[in-house]
């Protein structure tokens, strides 16, 4: 079985941290080392680490306290008490003869014969699988996310640490980004947090495996529902929505997003501040304008247009960003007619996404009260899928909306209370993109 140095010599050269690396990290933890240290350590020169320097060196480099003095029977990334007591029994075995090892490990296998164990525990010189070593700015925002979400189920770094065993991880050095969390740690402090649905999930894990680099929804005031929102309108390739309350916020402008925020309450995008939360609407729509945008199909309610939510101005002005935006190659925008409409979902707004990657699947989204419901079952998405598809043959056609859009234009304008959508006789050839 190999030993101590050894196996510290490996874990350091695979995950290509020098000795004054690990140092520096170690110290930043709280655990104060030098480098000669290290050196010492992985030659074999010091033997006798103490137990906080060894779980340091373990969530440093990755694997668990049983694996990096010899115990490949501990599994990592789980080590509590007992087995960091057998961790500490392999040390202090450091420097007997033959004779008395063969006496010791033949006293060990009655012991585990006596308790059921296996007889051969795993030996082989190899170290557990890692991460990807994260940057620095991915190391800041996963550490700022997994606060944010400690936080959010009120737990201390110290309640938190009793639950997972003590040693997997140093709670605390996670969160200030000095130090990588394993991803099957990042897996099992998830699940405690209460982030149970798939894609949230697979939000931050994406982060915690190093496959992306952060973006603006990373941040901790950014509620981790809506960052997993806007993080899958980032990778659509087509995005379908239907909204009977507002305008779509992609295609909201400032001063309309303002408003809109105002009515619904900021409650609705979690933060604090009107400006925030108006910063949040506009950073999403960016990638509507971005040159590899996806095709944005969005059907809206004509009561949206009727309904008047700030002052006239701001009302014009969004009217004519929609006839600007509904002109946009990328954009696909469509209403459903105050008078005798021919199909209304029995729902409130929703999205569907859809993705370049022919083996992902799509995904609806339910736009709740306050936070967003992500549908990932296929036959509730097919549901959706057919609602969308019964509304968009039964609305207005590309030309049609443009029209209509200049009525209501010229309705506000002129500040007149009423208005009715007469298109009787134009629905015999509904515009139905190709998508």
């Amino acid at each position: 079985m190999a030993n101590f140095a050894e196996r510290l010599d490996l874990a350091l050269n695979k995950r290509g941290f020098s000795g004054a690396q690990v140092a520096a990290a170690l110290t930043a933890a709280g655990i104060p080392i030098t480098r000669a240290y290290v050196s010492q350590l992985r030659t074999g020169k010091q033997t006798n680490p103490t137990l906080g320097v060894l779980r340091a060196l373990a969530e440093c480099l990755q694997v668990s306290v049983g694996w990096l003095v010899g115990e490949d029977f501990l599994e990592s990334g789980t080590v509590d008490d007992l087995q960091v007591r057998a961790a500490a029994i392999g040390l202090s075995a450091s420097g007997l003869s033959e004779g008395s090892l063969t006496v010791l490990r033949g006293v060990i296998e009655l012991a585990r014969q006596a308790e059921g164990l296996s007889e051969h525990p795993r030996s082989a010189l190899e170290i557990p699988q890692a991460a990807v070593l994260l940057t620095g700015s991915q190391r800041e925002a996963l550490g700022e996310r997994l606060r944010a979400l400690r936080l959010s189920v009120r737990m201390t770094p110290e309640e938190v640490e009793s639950a997972l065993g003590k040693g997997v991880t140093a709670v605390e050095a996670v969160e200030d980004g000095r130090i990588a969390p394993a991803p099957a740690t990042v897996e099992r402090l998830l699940t405690l947090y209460g982030v149970t649905t798939t894609p949230a999930r697979e939000y931050v894990m994406s982060l915690a495996r190093g496959e992306r680099e952060p973006a603006w929804y990373d941040r901790s005031s950014v509620p981790v529902w809506l960052a997993t929102t806007a993080a899958l309108e980032q990778r659509a390739s087509l995005i379908r929505t239907y909204h009977t309350q507002f305008v779509p916020p992609l295609l909201q402008t400032e001063e309309y997003a303002r408003a809109a925020i105002s009515v619904a309450g900021l409650d609705y995008l979690g933060q604090t501040t009107a400006d925030a939360a108006v910063e949040i609407v506009l950073a999403r729509q960016r990638l509507v304008y971005a040159d590899e945008g996806p095709v944005v199909w969005a059907v809206i309610d004509e009561g949206v247009l009727l309904r008047s939510i700030a002052e006239p101005h701001v009302l014009l002005g969004q009217l004519d960003a929609l006839i600007s935006q509904a002109k946009r190659p990328n954009v696909s925008l469509h209403v459903v007619p105050m008078e005798e409409p021919a199909y209304l979902p029995r729902t409130g707004p929703f999205t569907l996404w859809r993705f370049a990657e022919a083996f992902e699947p799509d995904i609806a989204c339910s736009h709740a009260i306050d936070s967003e419901v992500l549908i990932t079952d296929p036959g509730s998405v097919e549901a959706y899928h057919q609602a969308f598809t019964k509304l968009s043959v039964t609305t207005t056609t590309r030309d049609e909306t443009l029209d209509l859009l200049h009525a209501h234009r010229e309705r506000v304008a002129h500040g007149f209370g009423g208005f009715s959508s007469d298109l009787s006789g134009k629905n015999g050839n509904r515009y139905f993109p190709n998508y």
